[in-house]
């Protein structure tokens, strides 16, 4: 079959020579900057003084990774990720097997922002190498591996419909691509401006640069909570934005678009900025819908088990609303005979759902409704 020729007469290429801006309009960009940094404060506020934090803002990552993935047409639902998620914690045989692709895909960009979490955490500075590792993890395996996981474009790549072959965008080339890599880093350590600016001007810089075969935009969002977090805009990296991306993605598109076309840098800043503010609101009330859960349920999980490991077992369903029974009761912290029992009575009572039922040597696996279909996209 013959390959249809590119079609490159709306392309625009990538601003050589032009990163970081040497003048912004700040009468313009100012008041997005208070916006967004009262909004992310209070954001951060609330988050902190959560009892269990880690626990319930665990599901806005998720959220984020089926968000950033949809933007690149990978399509899966919150319990499908949890799904893949209990299959690894299964630790039998390949629990990507029988997995669809998309699944596979939205789990290693929550498996690769976790990672890169960690690095941060023991004291990697951001850099090159920790961006090659998660584009390592997230192309592990699936459509993406071979797409040289870890590795740099070695091929110009464009920005376009794939199906029309109409170029909309054309990345730097890979010849150029090693110090413009450099000088990107560079910024995001040691760049003049303010840290939110720094984080706005890194994340357009990067898809700009468009530094692998596949994966970019992905890695590119999730430099942004890691950002955020590095700067100490946050004391956790629980923030995520992709969700208000996904829902202005034209807008999205065209504001990047418009740095290289028009070199309108601060078009873009008040984008990004708005963006946060705007994510910040429904971050929290997400997160308040699941306090307010976790408090409801801790009520009535008090009241159906009459155990005192009922706490025990509502953090368990929290931190893994699909799981395998017999992780259930390895790992809940709860007497094996105990854990069985108050499981089946879970199950009675329809707050756990039944996904598969017990066979040989396999365990049940089960389903916690209550966060799932309040997360449910």
């Amino acid at each position: 079959m013959a390959v249809k020729p590119l079609d490159l007469s709306q392309a625009v290429s990538y601003h050589t020579n032009a990163f970081p801006p040497g003048t912004l309009d700040y009468a313009r960009i100012l008041p997005a900057v208070a916006e967004a940094s009262a909004s992310l404060a209070h954001y951060d506020a609330k988050m902190s003084g959560m009892v269990n934090a880690d626990l319930l803002l665990a599901p806005l990552k998720r959220q984020d990774a089926i968000s950033s993935s949809r933007m690149e047409g990978t399509f899966s639902t919150i319990e499908d990720l949890y799904r893949l998620e209990a299959e690894e914690d299964a630790r039998s045989g390949d629990p990507y097997a029988e997995a669809r692709n998309d699944d596979v895909e939205t789990y290693l960009y929550s498996r690769a922002l976790r990672g890169a979490q960690d690095a941060l955490a023991a004291g990697q500075p951001l850099s090159e190498h920790l961006i090659r590792s998660a584009h390592q993890t997230l192309l592990a395996f699936g459509r993406g591996a071979a797409k040289r996981p870890g590795s740099y474009k070695n091929e110009q790549n464009y920005i376009g419909d794939g199906r029309g072959g109409v170029v909309r965008f054309i990345p730097i080339s890979p010849e150029q691509l090693a110090p413009a890599m450099q000088r990107l880093v560079a910024y995001i350590e040691h760049g003049p401006d303010l840290p939110l600016l720094r984080v706005a001007l890194a994340h357009v810089e990067f898809e700009a640069l468009h530094p692998f075969a596949d994966g970019n935009g992905r890695i590119g969002r999730m430099l942004i909570t890691l950002m955020l977090w590095r700067f100490r805009l946050l004391h956790s990296p629980n923030f995520f934005v992709s969700g208000y991306f996904e829902d202005h993605k034209a807008d999205y598109v065209e504001r990047m678009r418009a740095v290289s076309a028009d070199g309108d840098w601060s078009g873009w800043i008040v984008f990004f900025l708005t963006a946060l503010h705007e994510q910040a609101q429904l971050n929290i009330r997400t997160a308040g819908e699941i306090l307010d859960l976790y408090a409801l349920m801790r009520e009535r999980f008090r009241t159906l088990l009459n155990s005192q490991y009922h706490d025990k077992a509502l953090d368990f369903v929290f931190a893994k609303p699909v799981f395998y029974n017999d992780l259930f009761v390895d790992r809940s912290g709860i007497p094996a005979t105990t854990a069985r029992a108050l499981s089946r009575r879970l199950v009675e009572a329809r707050l756990l759902r039944t996904l598969s039922p017990a066979s040989g040597r396999r365990a049940a696996l089960y389903a916690f409704d209550p966060l799932l279909d309040l997360l449910k996209m």
